[in-house]
C-alpha cells in the first residue's frame, strides 16, 4: 500500500472521529486576558548608569591620547590597549542605546 493512500485513510478515519469544538469569539480574549503582564526590560536607572560608563570610556580615551602624544611612540602596549579599549567602549555604546530603546519601549 502506498503511504499516499495510507495517510488518506487515516486522516479520514480522524476526521470522522474528531469532535466539532464550535465557534467561541470570546476564547482568543480570554486567553490574552490570562497571559501574564509584560515584563519591563529596561529602565531609567540602567541607561543612566550604561551613560556614566559611556563617560569613563571617552575619559579613558582621552588619557590614552595624552599619554600617546607626550611619549611620541606607540607601543604593541598601546595598540591592544587601543584595540581593547575599542571593543569596551562599542560594547558600552551598545548596551546604553538598547537600554535606552528598551526604557523608551516600556
Amino acid at each position: 500500500m502506498n503511504t499516499n493512500e495510507e495517510d488518506k485513510k487515516l486522516a479520514q478515519i480522524l476526521k470522522q472521529g474528531a469532535h466539532d469544538p464550535g465557534e467561541n469569539p470570546w476564547f482568543t480574549r480570554r486567553v490574552l486576558n490570562k497571559l501574564p503582564e509584560k515584563q519591563a526590560r529596561g529602565s531609567w536607572a540602567t541607561t543612566v548608569i550604561y551613560a556614566i560608563a559611556l563617560v569613563v570610556c571617552a575619559l579613558s580615551w582621552l588619557l590614552m591620547w595624552r599619554g600617546q602624544e607626550a611619549t611620541g611612540v606607540i607601543t604593541v602596549r598601546d595598540v591592544l590597549y587601543n584595540v581593547l579599549m575599542g571593543a569596551v567602549t562599542l560594547t558600552v555604546l551598545w548596551q546604553t542605546i538598547t537600554s535606552a530603546l528598551h526604557a523608551a519601549d516600556v
